[in-house]
């Protein structure tokens, strides 16, 4: 029974935070502050690579 609690409440949580960064998106979105499908594809390499270079 307390699994089962504790399992909904991190599901619900999980639920949560991506519907915030939906939200977030979508305001970035209507205010204009989108990349470019090639500039985004690039900053996603970026970040990729520092988190990678960050662990070792």
């Amino acid at each position: 029974m307390e699994l089962t609690k504790s399992r909904q409440a991190d599901a619900l949580n999980e639920n949560e935070h991506f519907l915030r960064i939906l939200d977030r998106g979508i305001d970035d979105m209507e205010a204009g502050r989108e990349l470019p499908l090639d500039d985004a594809f690039k900053k996603i390499t970026e970040l990729r690579d520092a988190r990678r270079n960050a662990r070792v």
